[in-house]
């Protein structure tokens, strides 16, 4: 296989280094709603939550965050009626987080927001270009993930001996 372009990664890490400066900007602001002062980033704990009920641990692998961030995060949104503790049916000692019609209704407003900040912003692209930008980036962040974060190795039973 041919080597790469070199000035095209340096270009691709800066366009990503602007891009993260931009999310974290977004990310790291506290704003006031009807429900109070909340982190911009405790809105991001809705978002698979709206998907499935799961853990805090769980969670917290979700977002590829500090537990300590999440749990932080999800008493500000439990406070707020946007999520709300439950007993996990398959295990009575743990709790599932669930979100709660209010919480859905935020993740919908957001999403809107989200599409139409974005609808403006990429205007002149066509509906092929953006599923092209997807289709890519998706790509990349898979084989990023897998290469910076490789799974742990299956343990044997003569591992642990």
């Amino acid at each position: 296989m041919p080597a790469l372009d070199h000035q095209a990664f340096d270009d691709l890490f800066e366009t990503l280094q602007r891009f993260v400066r931009i999310r974290e900007r977004a990310v790291h602001t506290t704003f006031r709603t009807r429900e109070g002062e909340f982190e911009a980033a405790a809105f991001k704990a809705l978002f698979p939550l709206s998907r499935r009920s799961m853990r805090s641990r769980e969670l917290a692998e979700a977002m590829s965050a500090d537990p300590s961030t999440v749990s932080r995060h999800v008493a500000q949104l439990v406070d707020h009626g946007l999520i709300r503790r439950e007993a996990d049916p398959d295990d009575g000692r743990a709790t599932l987080l669930v979100i709660t019609d209010a919480g859905r209704d935020r993740v919908l407003g957001m999403r809107e927001i989200r599409r139409s900040a974005m609808a403006g912003v990429m205007a002149d692209w066509s509906d092929d270009e953006l599923h092209t930008l997807v289709r890519l980036l998706g790509r990349f962040v898979d084989a990023a993930d897998a290469a910076l974060n490789p799974a742990c190795p299956a343990r044997t039973p003569d591992a642990d001996a």
